[in-house]
This record gives C-alpha cells, sequence and structure tokens, in this order.
C-alpha cells in the first residue's frame, strides 16, 4: 500500500514538472514492470480521461489507504483531538484531489495544449481501408462497411463485406475434366494498405490475414494441391487454415513455412528488422544464413544489415495488439515509435532534437485516439516537445 501511494505521488510530481531526476527513474522503472502499470498510468495522464482522474485514489484500497494516512498523521500523541479531527476531515477531502489538481494545474498552465490540439485538425487516426488489384489490372477501392458488388474470377468469388475481402470457390464453376490442380497456373490478386488504413482478408483455402498500415500481400485466388505461398510486404497477422499442405509467407529477406498456425510477421521496407512473432503451433524461420523453428511465445528479430538472427520468448500480445486496435511500445526508442505512429495516423515529421531519438517508451494506446493526447504522453515520459510547422510534426 505504501509503494501505491508513493507512485500516485510520483505520477502527481510529473504531471506538475517538480519529479526529481531519482524520482523520474523510480516511476520509469515502475511503469515498465508492467502492461497493467503501463496501462494504469496512460490512463492517468490521458487528456481524455480528464475527468476521471479523481478516480486515481480510489483505485487503491480506500480503507487501508485512510490507515496508512491516518497513520502518517497522527502517530504524535500530542496533536489535539480537535485538531485530528479537523485534519481527518481534511484529508478526507485533499486526498482524492491531490493528484487531480495537478493534473488541472498542468493542463491549464501550459501553452502547448492549444499547440498540440490544433494537431487533431490536420492528423487523424487510420481506417480500415485498401485497395484491391486483380489478375488484369484493375484496381478495386475497398472502403466503408457497406457491401460492395461481388467479383467473379474463374472459378473463385470475390465477396467485400464489413472491412473484409473473403474468396470463396464456386465448385459449380470448376471443370471436372480440366487440368490437375498441381498444373494449373496459378491466378494471383494483390490487396494494398495505405499509410493511415488496414484490411482483413480470408484467402479461399480458408487462412486468414489482417494487414496493417502500408502493407501488401499478393495471394492466388486459388491455391494449387502442391503449396500455398503468398508474399508479403510490411505487416501481417495470420490464422492458417490447417489442410495438411505447405504455407509459406514470402518475406524476401525473412521466409516462413508453416502447416497450421497464428503468427505474426512484420517486415517493412524502411526498418531495419524484420520480425516474426509466434502465437501458437509452429513455424520454421528461413533466412540467407539461418533456419529456426519457433515455438510458442518465440520472438525472432532478423538484423538485415548483418543478417543476425535472434529468438526471445516474450509477451506476444505487445506484437499482435495491433489486430485488436492497439498500438504497443515495448521499451521502443521515439524514432521507432514515430515511425509507427505516422503509419498509422498518416503524417509527416523530423526530430530537431536529434538526442530525443534515443528516448524509449513503454505503453499501449487505443489506434483511435486523438494524436494529440498521444504527444502528450510522449512529452511526460520522454521529456520531449512536439510542434506543428505547415503540416509537419517537429520533434524538438
Amino acid at each position: 500500500m505504501e509503494q501505491q501511494f508513493y507512485i500516485a505521488e510520483l505520477i502527481s510530481k510529473r504531471i506538475r514538472n517538480s519529479i526529481s531526476q531519482k524520482e523520474e527513474t523510480e516511476l520509469q522503472n515502475w511503469i515498465n514492470e508492467s502492461t497493467e502499470n503501463a496501462e494504469l498510468f496512460q490512463k492517468i495522464i490521458s487528456n481524455e480521461q480528464l475527468l476521471s482522474k479523481l478516480e486515481i485514489y480510489q483505485l487503491f484500497d480506500q480503507q487501508k489507504s485512510w490507515e496508512l494516512m491516518e497513520e502518517k498523521l497522527f502517530k504524535t500523541k500530542t496533536v489535539q483531538l480537535q485538531s485530528q479531527k479537523y485534519w481527518r476531515y481534511a484529508a478526507a477531502i485533499l486526498l482524492p484531489l491531490f493528484l487531480a489538481v495537478g493534473v488541472m494545474y498542468f493542463y491549464l498552465n501550459s501553452t502547448e495544449e492549444d499547440a498540440l490540439s490544433r494537431i487533431d485538425k490536420v492528423v487523424k487516426p487510420g481506417s480500415q481501408k485498401a485497395t484491391l488489384i486483380l489478375e488484369d489490372g484493375t484496381d478495386v477501392d475497398l472502403q466503408g462497411e457497406t457491401p460492395q458488388e461481388n467479383i467473379k474470377q474463374r472459378a473463385t468469388e470475390i465477396i467485400n463485406y464489413n472491412n473484409v475481402l473473403t474468396y470463396s470457390i464456386d465448385t459449380s464453376l470448376q471443370d471436372s475434366s480440366a487440368t490437375p490442380k498441381s498444373k494449373i497456373e496459378l491466378v494471383f490478386n494483390q490487396l494494398i494498405t495505405p499509410v493511415g488504413g488496414g484490411y482483413q482478408l480470408t484467402l479461399a483455402d480458408g487462412t486468414e490475414v489482417w494487414l496493417n498500415a502500408a502493407s501488401s500481400l499478393k495471394y492466388p485466388i486459388a491455391f494449387t494441391d502442391s503449396t500455398r505461398e503468398v508474399f508479403l510486404e510490411g505487416e501481417g497477422y495470420f490464422k492458417v487454415a490447417h489442410n495438411g499442405k505447405p504455407f509459406i509467407v514470402n518475406g524476401n529477406s525473412v521466409n516462413i513455412g508453416v502447416l497450421g498456425t497464428t503468427f505474426n510477421v512484420s517486415n517493412y521496407e524502411e526498418e531495419p528488422l524484420a520480425t516474426a512473432t509466434l502465437v501458437e503451433g509452429s513455424i520454421q524461420l528461413n533466412t540467407s544464413k539461418k533456419q529456426k523453428i519457433l515455438q510458442p511465445n518465440d520472438h525472432a528479430v532478423f538484423t538485415k544489415k548483418n543478417s543476425d538472427l535472434v529468438v526471445n520468448q516474450v509477451n506476444t500480445s505487445v506484437y499482435t495488439s495491433w489486430v485488436d486496435g492497439k498500438i504497443e511500445f515495448a521499451n521502443e526508442d521515439l524514432e521507432t515509435v514515430m515511425r509507427k505512429l505516422a503509419r498509422w495516423y498518416n503524417f509527416e515529421y523530423s526530430f530537431e532534437n536529434e538526442q530525443a531519438k534515443q528516448f524509449h517508451f513503454t505503453g499501449r494506446i487505443n489506434n483511435t485516439a486523438q494524436i494529440s493526447s498521444i504527444l502528450k504522453m510522449l512529452e511526460m515520459t520522454t521529456k520531449v516537445k512536439f510542434e506543428l510547422e505547415e503540416e509537419t510534426i517537429v520533434i524538438l
């Protein structure tokens, strides 16, 4: 209980910019201890939750909290009974307001608030949208939750509904006397998500794929009997249907072979690292130098510059929560954080303060949050400032 009071005091000091370097380190260590701590910290300081700051002390056991406060306030026996009663009532009122006053003071006296709020007029959260490229090169814009006209390609029907693109084989259109599937020439489609967009796809074999922003997946409209291979650029989350046939995710520098499993792959061209995170099942990771079998909760990091491959056990939700509408960071440097945010919120940014690139951040946010609330949170946790110059976010 004493630690809870102490952490609450540190958070209040952080908000009021009165925290010491030692206290800052202690607070950051507490934030990094668990996802729950990081989420609680963000809830407290989030601009969207300003009216709920009074709840902070209610998160602790109120009776034990009072007993601790009473012990600290009244442990000197020479204090008059009337003074005890006065301070007891005063503390009962001030205790839940303590942090709230600090929050209100910070926001009401912050000259940066208006500047950051202006950014929301320029920068909007991403949404579900994508472009489908058919075999003949035709572009089909996919956006919104209303059903689109179904598309027929060979013996495959393509249905776009509720932000999910589904491929279904129409067996009535298949010619039983035709060439065996293993000899059929594959017909490919490509799904492309823009910066600030994402989409979901169900392949003809039942495999489900979620594409993150600025990504693309090239895939056959129907698979042959011999193999199932798709080509990924960017980030995708796969739930591979188990039908006994190998499923290969070709990511240029990293290839992944599976039978039936759930995993995440991130391999953006501009990123120095490619990663694969296994949720369940098993996968074989193939690089130019190594092969590695991953087990559940394994997180593989491939360094493109030197082809180094490292595998660690992790909490997989850190790397897959984007599928559920979250953006999560696990002690990531600010340069990486800004790249991820810019990919979903579709904005330009520049570092005027080069040292700020090395600041690290841990936390989870909703991908529908206003960008200003996220930047304010970063200002509080990384000691940087953000400004909007024309349509570029500048990190000071």
